[in-house]
């Protein structure tokens, strides 16, 4: 459509200049300057559009891409605040037991005590295991966020400068 009001306009200004006056001429000149100068600020639309489009969707991936990444950090953060409090509950509890085991005279409850501490022991070098991992996946979760925020800003950036290139004359 831009491109026929164009087309259209040039015709009128070809045609009037023909039948124009030596004083017109400076008129239907100006007139074909601001038709030229429109049409390259219709191409440069036409060819920026597309482009702030597609900024504009990868800018909503990737706050959704950050908004994820920082929603799995603050759930691991969570877990490990929960984690880090047993923590010492089960030390306490490891230290009660192996404290009572010698005080036990009787062979079979003796065994029960040891086969539960054992089993205790366990438990509590699995919990300081799976507190090790959340840990490394905390920091690694953290770099991640940090690189994806980084990501978001440069998206944030290339589209405040198509934005300026529209707003250049």
């Amino acid at each position: 459509m831009a491109m026929k009001l164009i087309s259209l306009l040039v015709c009128l200004c070809s045609a009037a200049w023909a039948q124009a006056p030596a004083s017109d001429v400076q008129t239907l000149q100006a007139l074909l300057t601001e038709v030229h100068q429109l049409r390259i600020a219709l191409e440069r639309s036409t060819q920026i559009a597309p482009r702030i489009q597609i900024a504009v969707e990868r800018l909503k991936l990737q706050q959704e891409q950050v908004a994820r990444v920082a929603r799995q950090l603050d759930d691991l953060r969570r877990e490990l605040d929960r984690s880090r409090q047993e923590q010492p509950q089960i030390h306490q509890r490891l230290q009660m037991m192996t404290d009572e085991t010698p005080q036990i005279t009787d062979p079979q409850k003796r065994k029960e005590l040891d086969d539960a501490l054992r089993m205790f022991k366990l438990q509590s070098e699995q919990a300081e295991k799976s507190l090790q991992q959340m840990q490394v996946r905390e920091g690694e979760l953290a770099s991640q966020l940090q690189s994806e925020q980084a990501r978001l800003t440069e998206l944030n950036d290339r589209l405040d400068q198509m934005e300026r290139a529209l707003n250049v004359p």
